[in-house]
């Protein structure tokens, strides 16, 4: 499949720069209101989580207080040990896990699985089939981020950033969008928490843009730093009141699962799949059309189901009807 976000995915590794792990604290936290949120999501016993590229523990260090326990993964082992540092970073119920997403050892399974502005860094067609399996039967995944809201520099920043990004070819998508587009995702809800007022210093404002991949420290000149710092703070002291910026954090949430083929609905679990064409037959009854189809795992052209196997296509529902 093709990933939008592959063309950037160097950028991961900037998540591991002293400079961005240094200022990631300075970035906007999740509205409280999140995790009663994602509290409601849990449905399952034992109220165990799984946090895929936690980072600092944005996600998991809140969550504690609602849950038995939460192995957080982040592929930056520096992120890890600033997270273990932070409030609620040395809690018990938390285990920090190095390694990826896709492949690092767990311990399902999980009532719930968190991914707080990450998942777009993961190879989706690995890690949302797994997802599924370490999901016990109510379980979801939840998406989690911060919802832009406007603010009175935002054209002038834009301008400043694509001066200065270490990613000039990324273009912005809707992950929610490209994910049910590859028939990967089925999203069963979303919400989105109240507005929170946070103040910043200029400074701190700055240095936070710095937490991000894309405006790493370690990617620019020390003479590109300083031009990006001069002209953020010219941009920004209009509409600090006492060197201190006032704007809006909102929350969204959107939960889902993984969409799996009707085959692995019936317990035979697949990667991927195709439906290959081979015959049809009408039927009599307007809303039954009968097809003659083969099913072959993606990589593995091997027939999973006979030529003859038979599915009933309506438009509410699709079902085997018999196999040869």
């Amino acid at each position: 499949m093709k990933h939008p976000f592959l063309h950037g995915a160097h950028n991961a590794g900037r998540f591991q720069d002293q400079s961005v792990v240094d200022r990631y604290h300075l970035r906007p936290a999740y509205p409280p209101e999140t995790f009663t949120i994602l509290n409601e999501l849990i449905v399952d016993e034992p109220r165990a989580v799984l946090d895929v590229g936690c980072g600092t523990g944005n996600v998991a260090r809140p969550l504690t207080e609602y849950v038995e326990h939460i192995d957080a993964v982040d592929l930056s082992l520096p992120m890890l040990e600033r997270a273990r540092t932070l409030l609620g970073g040395y809690s018990p119920k938390v285990r920090w896990l190095h390694g990826r997403a896709e492949d690092v050892e767990l311990e399902p399974p999980y009532a719930l699985v968190t991914a707080g502005e990450s998942l777009h860094w993961m190879e989706w067609d690995v890690v949302l089939p797994r997802f599924a399996q370490l999901l016990m039967p109510h379980g979801v995944l939840a998406i989690v981020h911060i919802v832009d809201q406007p603010v009175p520099w935002r054209e002038g920043y834009c301008q400043i950033e694509q001066r200065f990004t270490n990613n000039p070819s990324y273009v912005p998508f809707d992950w929610i969008v490209e994910l049910e587009k590859y028939v990967l995702f089925q999203k069963l809800g979303e919400r989105e928490t109240a507005s929170v007022e946070v103040s910043q210093t200029v400074e701190d404002y700055i240095a936070a843009k710095h937490a991000r991949s894309i405006l790493s420290l370690d990617t620019m000149t020390t003479e590109q730093a300083t031009q990006f710092d001069t002209e953020m703070q010219a941009l920004l002291l209009p509409y600090a009141l006492d060197g201190l910026l006032t704007f809006s954090v909102v929350g969204g949430i959107t939960w889902g699962n993984e969409v799996r083929p009707p085959l692995e609905q019936a317990g035979r679990p697949l990667q991927r799949w195709k439906a290959t064409f081979l015959a049809s037959s009408n039927s009599r009854d307007p809303l039954s059309h009968f097809v003659v189809v083969e099913f072959t795992t993606i990589g593995h052209e091997r027939p999973l189901l006979e030529a003859n196997s038979c599915w009933s296509i309506s438009p509410r529902f699709v079902h085997i009807l018999a196999q040869g």
